[in-house]
């Protein structure tokens, strides 16, 4: 097992322990509310505190690995639950649910202050296979043409990959068992046989039950070769010279491996350890994650948070999940934000009235940690595909004009209430015009799609980026200074500059100018654009191919 899932398998573990430190006064908790209900049998309000109790004790054991106290909690709220919509117990079924429940929660936690039931089990289950995904993308570039290996390389490095040359092809298969890369890009024909590169991935996909994205290059184009690329599960075909650019922007397509690649999640469970269980697996998943136990305060947190999924209980105090979903609803800034219900609640009625109040799923406590993750992440790519279509400019999919607008609004709002810096800095390509005019439109194209690609590569994923108008793009550095901005976004001038541009058989390179300014020199959202648009237009003044500070 790897450092990280160790990390994660000893936040779990200590978060067991602060269960059952805390599982003699659940305990407590139910019997007292059973005391009050039984002493006042005519308040509803005591008998929904008692449910309240034995459903959040449903839910907790079981995520715990308590499967017995889990089940018996989870009995005792079936039996009572009819009595919260129709108030007809007897005498005689009072006293004895009220007998049984005393005398077991009573001895509830004896025998439970060692381990859960199967814990071996329970805790492999709980942590996630190993994560290959490495923050620099590793390619194998496997060609005996070393000129065209090292151009290749040059232009892909530039890009923010890792690249591993392997020019002989005997060698691959060694490579991969040593350390598995994202892609491999490799050549068709070899001194092997005019199709070994393909008969090669073959046969190390059945003896090493292993499919890596692979794309292939030849020096033909005919019909023949790309069918066997297809045969042999190619994710791409590229004819020599390859064109660099359209190399990295399939690799992005075929590479994207994270699933849970940051969205934003947040759970609000009065529950305070399981809710920080479930907040531990997504975090350890690649999600952002916000706990919130007070629900009064949900519409305050969505505004700072932004969320993309939201994931509730249905039993809270104050409110019901279903009516908290509701209001939410009522905004219509959230109303297409998915809403999933995790909860113990097996009756289907009250899961369909979870859905009619909005939600778009419900998954039933405990449940195994990849399939909350790959459900959950499901719905928030949906949510942000779709956003994207609304917020993305469609050429080179970054934030569009009014996108960023209002993501700086949103950032500098966040880093006013922290105390933290922000900077904001203006790019815009040099001699753009030009460019279009010389090697037309399409290639204009291209290299706005290539600024874009390095940008997204090269910074941080904090940093946000979008594309302000024609040519010009911005980015916000959260928690960063304009000095620090400066000096990272001129490692990104340098490797933009040095990336060969393609238009039919001429090769060129682009430039761009840049400006930036921080929250020291403007605090006002539409002022930070103009202070660092002048320092943009400072640098293009001064010879461009520079980055000025406001």
């Amino acid at each position: 097992m790897n450092s990280k899932n160790d990390s994660l398998l000893e936040k779990l573990r200590a978060l067991e322990a602060v269960f059952l430190q805390k599982l003699p006064g659940k305990c407590e908790e139910i019997i007292s509310a059973l005391n009050e209900f039984v002493a006042h049998p005519e308040n509803k309000d005591a008998l929904t505190v008692l449910h309240r109790h034995l459903h959040t004790m449903a839910g907790s054991a079981g995520t715990f690995g308590f499967s017995d106290l889990g089940l018996q909690a989870r009995a005792f709220e079936s039996r009572i639950k009819p009595w919260l919509a129709n108030p007809s117990w007897t005498e005689v079924e009072l006293q004895g649910l009220a007998s049984e429940l005393r005398l077991y929660f009573m001895h509830a936690v004896d025998g439970l202050t060692q381990a859960p039931d199967h814990e071996d089990e329970f805790m492999a289950e709980l942590v996630p296979g190993e994560d290959a995904l490495n923050e620099t993308r590793l390619i194998y570039l496997v060609d005996e043409d070393e000129a065209q290996q090292q151009a290749i390389t040059v232009q892909l490095e530039h890009f923010g990959y890792e690249v591993k040359r392997i020019p002989h092809l005997k060698d691959l298969a060694f490579a991969i068992a040593t350390r598995r890369p994202d892609v491999i890009v490799i050549e068709l024909s070899f001194p092997e046989g005019k199709n070994a590169g393909v008969d090669e991935i073959k046969r190390i996909e059945q003896l090493q039950r292993l499919r890596i994205p692979t794309i292939f290059v030849s020096k033909t184009s005919s019909f023949e070769s790309r069918l066997l690329a297809v045969r042999a599960k190619g994710d791409g075909y590229f004819t020599k010279p390859v064109d660099v650019v359209a190399l990295t922007e399939r690799i992005d397509t075929i590479s994207q491996r994270d699933l849970s690649n940051g969205y934003r999640v947040l759970i609000i469970d009065d529950d305070v350890v399981t809710s920080k269980f479930y907040g531990a697996i997504l975090r350890d998943a690649g999600m952002n994650v916000r706990l919130l136990n007070d629900p009064t305060q949900v519409l305050a947190v969505m505004t700072d948070f932004r969320p993309e999924l939201l994931l509730l209980d249905v039993y809270m105090p104050v409110c019901s999940g279903v009516e908290l979903s509701r209001l939410i609803r009522q905004d219509n800034s959230y109303v297409d934000v998915p809403i999933v219900f995790l909860s113990s609640e097996a009756d289907v009625n009250k899961q369909l009235d979870a859905v009619k109040a909005g939600a778009d799923d419900f998954i039933t406590k405990p449940v195994p940690p990849e399939y909350l993750v790959s459900s959950l992440s499901t719905r928030a790519e949906r949510y942000r595909s779709l956003r994207a279509l609304i917020m993305r400019d469609g050429l080179t999919g970054l934030l569009n004009h009014t996108a960023i607008k209002e993501q700086l609004e949103a950032e500098v709002l966040q880093a006013q209430r922290n105390g933290a810096p922000l900077a904001l800095a203006m790019i815009d390509l040099d001699n753009f015009k030009k460019i279009n005019d010389s090697y037309g439109h399409a290639t204009g194209d291209q290299v706005l799609r290539t600024l874009a690609r390095i940008l997204r590569q090269r910074l941080r994923r904090t940093d946000i980026v979008g594309r302000y108008g024609g040519e010009e793009f911005a980015v916000i550095f959260p928690d960063t200074t304009a000095s620090t901005a400066r000096r990272v976004l001129d490692q990104v001038r340098l490797a933009f500059s040095k990336v060969s541009q393609h238009s039919e058989e001429v090769e060129f390179s682009v430039t761009f100018s840049a400006g930036v300014a921080d929250m020291e020199k403007a605090t006002d959202p539409d002022q930070l654009f103009d202070v660092a648009d002048s320092a943009m237009y400072v640098s293009k003044q001064e010879g461009r191919n520079r980055i000025t500070l406001a």
